[in-house]
């Protein structure tokens, strides 16, 4: 991230980002090795510092952070934002609930992450009608469920002598509880035998709403290269860093089978890292 500064200081629209969680684990894809969580907790959270700083210096002055953690480290990582970015900078403790994995028994089973939005400046870019969705047939506060001469349904409510009305097939802003966006399965054709990785749906809504069309994405833990392909998608430009084989191997991977071709460089920065920068999506891969 220190290299992207003095050629790209504050020309990021986004930075998303799924960082490791402290989980205290080494993972794998099969027998392969993908990353190790194992940083003590000291050593960790300095980290976290260091690219929140890093982050902060790289966003544009409309620009956003992302970052998806647990309940592991959310806390934490949110006291850190607060420091480098300023409290009044916080947007939203987006909760992405999902039913899928283990439950115990000796607790309420831990079923959500959190992602932390934090923006760079006063006035960061936002677009709710990129992610709209379908408020669908279901009972709400007693409303009166009614149709309308064209066959709508919608519902109506009466409050201060003033009649509202809100139809079924209208769209309305997702709240900051994600419970419509399921984990990926065992054999959901999406996967790509990474471990930890997330649905493109979920990267979907926030890189439509958080980043303009054209605009330039950064994520610094690409891991399977979800965000890099959804940017893509999307029509953003982006850059992808992982310190990972399996992370690059997986990312260039899933950037070479998408259609039409998407133009990208991979540069290896030795010992430690690799970037992958985005192109024009029209030019074939290389």
């Amino acid at each position: 991230m220190s290299l992207l500064v003095s050629p790209l200081e504050g020309q990021f629209d986004l930075i998303a980002v799924d960082p490791p969680f402290a989980t205290g684990r080494t993972f794998l894809s099969g027998e392969t090795f993908a990353y190790h969580d194992d940083a003590p907790q000291w050593e960790y959270l300095q980290w976290l510092r260091d690219t929140f700083e890093l982050s902060r210096r790289l966003l544009k002055p409309t620009g956003n952070l992302c970052v998806h953690l647990d309940t592991r480290a959310a806390a934490q990582a949110r006291l850190l934002l607060d420091e480098v970015f300023g409290p009044d900078r916080f947007v939203n403790e987006i909760i992405w609930a999902y039913s899928s994995g283990g439950r115990s028994r000796n607790s309420f089973p831990a079923k959500h992450d959190a992602i932390l939005v934090y923006a760079r400046g006063e006035a960061p870019f936002f677009d709710g009608t990129q992610v709209g969705i379908v408020r669908g047939d279901v009972r709400r506060n007693h409303m009166k469920r009614e149709t309308d001469e064209d066959g709508r349904t919608y519902r109506t409510i009466r409050s201060a002598g003033k009649l509202y009305r809100y139809y079924d097939d209208e769209t309305v802003l997702p709240t900051d509880v994600w419970t419509d966006l399921a984990h990926l399965q065992q054999r959901d054709p999406e996967r790509t035998g990474y471990p930890t990785q997330k649905p493109e749906r979920l990267l979907e809504r926030l890189i439509r709403s958080l980043c303009p069309t054209g605009g330039l994405v950064l994520d610094y833990c690409c891991g399977s290269g979800t965000a890099a392909v959804v940017a893509t998608r999307t029509g953003r430009t982006w850059i992808a860093i992982d310190v990972g084989d399996l992370a690059i191997e997986t990312t260039t991977r899933r950037l070479r089978a998408m259609e039409p071709a998407v133009a990208f460089v991979v540069e290896t920065l030795e010992p430690d890292a690799a970037i992958i920068n985005s192109s024009q999506p029209e030019e074939p891969a290389r």
